[in-house]
């Protein structure tokens, strides 16, 4: 019976993504189908196997997870979560260096929900995704960390700074130092805004290449396995991906030294 459960979850997409919807709230057919691709026969053969094995039930025109589909949709959904971030990507996420996320919050990376892995052309290697630009804009609240210079960086958040937007912008010692040298007007600029605030941390402190916190994305990226910064970022716009970036910058906020 427990092999027939568990292959009953995992070895369908169309069930797993059935129970997962049916978590939430009850469905009609036609809702269930509208998440899922294949033909209704194809649909309707998934849904019976799980009607079959006591994991959800009909009442009227309504499908909903029974008492054993909740214990176990309880359990295994984190998993299920984890599995969909990381073999969306496994190329990706095989090699990288993870080593500078807790291992608390590598537990919960299922959080990040559909995750995009973006990759600049040679004529934008420097520069952050349009999408991070665009968020940026339009954002109330930024929470940033850079351990490699950006060059966009100085003029990103001194526009911040002057429409008096919320961040807050941690960065290595050699990344603060440059910022302040080489951009001094920016820097001045983000200095004198009351809702600025610049963090500082030693540079072999936070192996990561960056994090970037708006009001409706989250934007990674990792140094390779080999230590190298090869431009691939995700890009993250589920709220619990948000959140998980949120906790995760603070966590990392409490090793560095506010700027005064």
């Amino acid at each position: 019976m427990k092999t027939e459960l568990i292959s009953t979850v995992f070895l369908s997409e169309k069930r797993k993504t059935a129970l997962l919807i049916l978590m939430d709230q009850p469905a009609t057919i036609d809702e269930i189908k509208d998440s899922l691709t294949g033909t209704t026969s194809a649909i309707m053969a998934q849904v019976k196997i799980l009607l079959e094995q006591g994991l959800i039930e009909q009442r009227g025109d309504e499908y909903r997870l029974t008492h054993i589909g909740k214990i176990i949709l309880k359990k295994t959904k984190p998993l299920i979560e984890v599995l969909n971030v990381l073999e969306e990507n496994k190329e990706y996420w095989e090699s990288r260096d993870m080593n500078a996320i807790p291992e608390d919050f590598l537990d919960r990376i299922g959080e990040l929900g559909k995750v995009f892995v973006h990759e600049s052309d040679l004529n934008h290697l420097f520069e952050p995704p349009k999408e991070l630009c665009l968020s940026l804009n339009r954002s109330k609240k930024v929470s940033t960390f850079y351990s490699y210079f950006c060059p966009t960086c100085p003029n990103n958040y001194s526009e911040l700074a002057r429409k008096e937007v919320d961040f807050d912008l941690l960065l290595t010692r050699s990344v603060y130092t440059r910022l302040k040298e080489e951009y001094t007007d920016n820097y001045n600029i983000m200095m004198s805004s009351r809702n600025s605030n610049i963090y500082v941390c030693e540079d072999d402190m936070i192996i990561l290449g960056a994090l970037s916190v708006t009001d409706d994305m989250m934007l990674l990226s990792f140094f390779t396995t080999q230590g190298i910064f090869d431009h691939k970022k995700l890009l993250c716009f589920d709220e619990s991906a948000r959140i998980w970036g949120m906790e995760l910058f603070e966590h990392y906020k409490q090793m560095t030294e506010k700027v005064k």
